[in-house]
């Protein structure tokens, strides 16, 4: 797989950025994207040990769903993004061979909150450099979210993980149970890693559950131009004791390798409902974001 060229845009960026302005940018902790008037999301990045990331996602009524930091899992945040870079892993938070996603600058404006981020191991040592692009968008009794991170390799290095790492989502106790997960294929009969650990190649990956006593269901979709196409994990429709989904690139098989200067992106669409959305929904939906 042939990696994206290095812009040459990126660089200038990075080669302006101070001191200065790095502190500017984590003076304030976080940004919150509207959508006609009503908070969408909060992306934290300017109070985080490790990553940064969504601690709040709402349906169209004003649902939060995700859950930061369980007692269980302490390094699942929200909706976060993480893999392993060399060697380095940023998806846990404990251990010696761990890093973290330093962000150097980060503004909203007009729906979009963009940033700027090392990814750096302990010592510390800068092993990429993210452009990270979430954006807010207004859809037909539906919450949208984009996300697409530019991961660009400051040093020859690869990408790869274990097979839950990428863009993942923890959600709220009371959506942990009795939920139920389903795809564009119809079957859900993805390979089954363990008890209901499940990978499932898809072009969307969706979950139902109650919150509050209502339904809710949140999809996670695909776009035909990410240079792996997304293999969704899932854990919870078997009794598990926590629900989790997330969109994975197969990078515990095939890594991907990155020489100096070399791009890699990914682009992603979540989309939440109040209720019980249908396949033919989902689907429409979905049609919506690959045009």
């Amino acid at each position: 797989m042939k990696p994206i060229p290095f812009c040459l845009f990126f660089s200038l960026i990075l080669g302006v950025i101070t001191f200065a302005e790095q502190q500017s940018a984590l003076s304030q902790p976080t940004y919150i994207l509207h959508i006609d008037g009503k908070p969408l999301a909060r992306y934290r990045f300017g109070d985080v040990p490790f990553k940064p990331y969504i601690d709040e996602l709402r349906t169209p009524s004003g649902k939060n769903i995700l859950r930061d930091a369980p007692n269980d899992h302490l390094h699942h945040h929200g909706l976060m993004f993480a893999i392993e870079v060399g060697d380095c892993g940023f998806w846990e938070e404990k251990g010696s061979k761990i890093g973290k996603q330093l962000t150097l600058q980060c503004r909203s404006e007009g729906g979009t909150v963009t940033s700027i981020i090392n990814w750096d191991t302990l010592e510390p040592r800068t092993l990429l450099k993210e452009v990270r692009e979430i954006t807010g968008l207004h859809g037909e009794n539906v919450t949208l979210l984009d996300w697409k991170s530019t991961l660009t390799a400051v040093v020859e290095t690869k990408l790869g993980g274990k097979y839950y790492y990428g863009l993942g989502m923890r959600f709220l106790q009371e959506m942990d149970k009795d939920g139920r997960f389903f795809d564009d294929t119809g079957k859900h009969d993805g390979e089954i890693i363990r008890r209901d650990e499940r990978l499932t190649r898809c072009r969307w990956m969706a979950y139902t559950a109650k919150l509050n006593g209502e339904f809710v269901t949140v999809a996670l979709f695909d776009h035909p131009s990410n240079p792996i196409q997304m293999t969704a994990f899932t854990m919870g429709d078997a009794g598990s004791a926590f629900a989790y989904m997330s969109a994975t690139m197969n990078l515990q098989q095939v890594p991907v390798e990155l020489k100096s200067g070399e791009s890699f992106a990914v682009k992603y669409r979540i989309a939440i409902w109040d209720g019980e959305a249908t396949a033919e929904t989902i689907e429409k939906t979905y049609g919506d974001f690959i045009r």
